[in-house]
């Protein structure tokens, strides 16, 4: 019930919000009647989203990502109407306050009167869970495209039914969704970067020469995508182009802070699909001083029982003052050691933190059971070591302990 009521405020907050707006500021008629229409289109498929969330056909998390995404997409084309009335020109009006406090009175009393009337609490509980089935789905989609059968700019409504039809699996229509979009709404990045990804699952998977041409455009228009990062990495991966692929992704990374566990997945796939081979002693030796770290590693013996010859093991250069992620890595397996490899700026994780860059770093080695470079219990390690990275000398690590 609580939830319902933040809902419902949410609701009327938004709608006086965008009712009171206009009128309190000059307005361009055309922009004016704009502005309606998409109010009255929005309102319109709330209703629509209530109702059938009342009738069980959408469940409450349904409900909830469409209206988001309703409110989120209305924002969107009033921004983009607000641009062109600046460039119109606006024409004087008079004081609306009268009419300002006529709707913060009448809008809230009006939806506590329905709701008294019509409203049902029980609507939005935990019970209402079924899914619409296939059929439903087809008509909700049916409903949508008739509107823009009889109104084919709807800008809005093809931005809703592209997103609807790229969830749905169906890339073809989703992709030719998106291009009218870009036709009625002008370049935007988001909507190349959505085209990229119906471009490229239409193709099975594959980061086309047409799906990198859309994502390489949503970076010129936003050099910081996130989609348009992580498509245009992966089309460098498909092509073996691994420096590529480390400029998009090392250039992603720090983009995800807010989505920690996206960010070290990511992390992960860097280290472990684009690390250079371990160099063997005999490479170590033909390699200048400053330009890597010599590391010895090798496992406790106490500790050979616990460790599979195919297991894998990370080998970790980091910042002792830095960012978190490693400024060289080296994956082997438990079957070559003792082994001594280097440590350079060709192991770097990400393009712009190298080993290079920092002159007090911290080496360490981990024995990973689960094949992953992030520790978890079970794993076997060594302790870390401080040094310079221009320390002629090999760095020493015997894997000795048990994480915990």
């Amino acid at each position: 019930m609580t939830a319902f009521i933040l809902i419902a405020a949410l609701i009327t907050v938004i709608t006086l919000a965008l009712l009171i707006w206009p009128l309190k500021r000059t307005r361009n008629t055309i922009s004016y009647e704009r502005h309606a229409q998409n109010i009255h289109f929005a309102k319109e498929r709330l209703q629509e989203l209530e109702a059938q969330l009342k009738n069980a056909v959408i469940s409450a998390t349904d409900y909830e990502a469409l209206k988001l995404e309703i409110e989120s997409t209305l924002a969107h084309d009033i921004d983009i109407a607000n641009q062109a009335q600046k460039t119109q020109g606006d024409q004087p009006r008079r004081s609306n306050k009268f009419s300002i406090s006529l709707l913060c009175l009448f809008v809230p009393l009006s939806a506590i009167g329905v709701y008294m009337i019509t409203g049902s609490p029980e609507s939005i509980t935990p019970k209402v869970s079924s899914q619409p089935n296939a059929q439903q789905i087809t008509d909700l989609i049916t409903n949508v495209e008739r509107r823009l059968a009889e109104n084919p700019d709807d800008l809005q409504g093809w931005q809703i039914l592209s997103q609807t039809y790229l969830a749905l699996g169906r890339y073809g229509e989703a992709q030719k969704g998106y291009l009218r979009v870009l036709e009625l709404g002008g370049e935007s990045a988001d909507t190349y970067a959505s085209l990229a990804d119906a471009t490229g699952l239409k193709a099975g998977g594959q980061v086309t020469a047409q799906a990198l041409k859309y994502a390489l455009k949503a970076l010129e228009l936003n050099p910081n995508n996130r989609q348009a990062l992580w498509l245009a990495g992966l089309g460098a991966m498909q092509k073996g182009e691994k420096v590529g692929a480390r400029n998009y992704w090392g250039r992603l990374v720090p983009l995800l802070d807010s989505v920690p566990d996206q960010q070290q997945e990511l992390r992960e796939i860097i280290a472990q699909s684009i690390d250079e081979p371990p160099m063997l002693a005999k490479e170590n030796s033909e390699r200048s001083i400053a330009d890597a770290l010599t590391v010895s590693v090798s496992l406790d013996q106490s500790l050979a029982s616990k460790a599979s010859p195919n297991d894998f093991v990370f080998v970790f250069a980091r910042a002792q003052n830095g960012p978190p992620a490693p400024l060289a890595v080296k994956r082997i397996r438990v079957s070559d050691l003792p082994l001594t490899l280097s440590l350079s700026d060709a192991d770097s994780m990400i393009e712009q933190f190298k080993l290079s860059a920092f002159e007090d770093v911290l080496v360490s080695a981990r024995v990973s059971k689960s094949g992953q470079p992030t520790a978890q219990a079970g794993d076997l390690q060594s302790a870390k070591v401080s040094s310079k990275n221009s320390n002629p000398e090999t760095i020493e690590l015997i894997i000795s302990e048990v994480v915990e």
